[in-house]
């Protein structure tokens, strides 16, 4: 996202110039990264742990939660016909139920409580749509809701392993019902250590957003982790009489150039580089070479850039009570970069107040439908037809049961 970023062609640039078609994406170059390897560190306990979680069925670590309850989980999976899939149509999807439940149903009882969602392809025929989304809802207890955005070569693959470990991560953590914030920090670096022990090639220089809601439905929080840029907004209708939405963005989207990244990536050991490219964003390079080219200080995946240009996996964290908001309408909104490139926070709540009741379900199947395509046809008029990133998003109304 170019937000906050120099527009136009002023500043320089030492490094190798950049593609046209890539000025507005995350990677500056779509080859795959050079450098030195390095063998993993990890023993055999940690390799059983990953195969252990890549196995494990999702509803068996959290039987005793889902037991006489409705429960699902809705996720993308990555296209079968890859970069063949037509842009602005949707990625297919996966969804798991308990054991002897209905999937229609469970399906159109998220669709009733007023959960939208849509993953549909950019225009970028190298490659395949490359985020990725999930929801997992059970009733009364807990949701938990991801947005991840793929970047690289192999961009479609990370999104889709984070999409599945880093959740089953969570799910599995001590502390995720009592210290969600901790949970969430530590499932995060331990996603990052599996991959860099499991996904040495694929994840070299391809790596992924994520952002991560956890709704703790009897406790009135939310609390929300991210690396990167997929934003997630905090949307409230404030009573009365004509309607006024307010936005507050829980993410602040993790750029090379805000002061405390720069810092560490320019402090790290190795130290990267942080250079403007001349047209919109600034990206991290290694100290020696003119790679990654990434926009972003934070990613899970992209081993080269952790280990020499100052990337880390480490989320913020941020936690809201829905009982001290004001506002018995609020949304959650979360979305990939393909949204917030030409769309503000605010924007985005009005597009979706334009369709129906506040959090209502048909403001979260249409609703969200007329943003993506809003996304689209901006990023259509600004590249001449020629680029277009992948636009992801989920919108969830929340209700206080104070």
């Amino acid at each position: 996202m170019a937000s906050g970023a120099p527009r136009g062609g002023g500043g320089g640039s030492d490094v190798e110039p950049i593609a046209a078609d890539r000025r507005r994406l995350s990677l500056s170059h779509c080859d795959p990264i050079g450098g030195p390897r390095r063998r993993s560190a990890h023993g055999s306990q940690d390799k059983d742990r990953y195969a252990e979680l890549r196995k494990v069925p999702l509803f068996e670590l959290i039987k005793e939660e889902v037991a006489g309850k409705r429960a699902i989980s809705i996720t993308s999976v990555t296209d079968k016909d890859l970069r063949r899939r037509s842009s602005f149509k949707d990625k297919d999807e996966e969804i798991l139920v308990p054991p002897g439940a209905n999937a229609a149903e469970l399906k159109a009882w998220v669709q009733s409580l007023g959960v939208g969602w849509v993953c549909r392809k950019g225009l970028k025929p190298e490659a395949p749509n490359q985020d990725s989304f999930s929801i997992l809802i059970v009733e009364d207890t807990f949701a938990l809701y991801g947005v991840y955005d793929g970047h690289g070569p192999s961009g479609h693959d990370v999104s889709d392993l984070v999409r599945d470990l880093l959740v089953k991560l969570f799910l599995a953590h001590p502390l995720r019902k009592d210290k969600p914030d901790e949970a969430f920090k530590d499932a995060f670096i331990e996603c990052q250590a599996m991959i860099e022990m499991a996904s040495e090639s694929m994840a070299a220089s391809s790596g992924t957003t994520c952002t991560m809601t956890f709704h703790n439905i009897p406790e009135d929080t939310v609390t929300v982790a991210h690396v990167a840029d997929s934003r997630c907004i905090h949307g409230v209708r404030k009573e009365g009489g004509r309607p006024v939405y307010t936005a507050r963005d829980l993410t602040i989207d993790h750029k090379p150039n805000l002061d405390k990244e720069r810092q560490r990536i320019e402090n790290a050991k190795p130290p990267g580089r942080v250079v403007f490219d001349g047209f919109y964003n600034y990206r991290v390079f290694a100290k020696a070479g003119d790679y990654p080219g990434l926009n972003m200080s934070r990613a899970l995946g992209d081993i080269v850039a952790h280990r020499q240009a100052g990337l880390t996996a480490e989320p913020d964290v941020a936690t809201l009570s829905l009982r001290d908001a004001t506002g018995s309408n609020q949304m959650l909104l979360m979305c990939s970069d393909g949204v917030w490139e030409f769309i503000e926070s605010l924007e985005a709540i009005d597009i979706l107040a334009s369709i129906g009741q506040f959090g209502s379900q048909e403001q979260a199947r249409a609703g969200m439908a007329k943003l993506a395509k809003e996304s689209w046809d901006r990023w259509m008029k600004d590249s001449d037809n020629d680029v277009a990133d992948d636009i992801t998003g989920i919108c969830v109304p929340l209700r206080s049961r104070a």
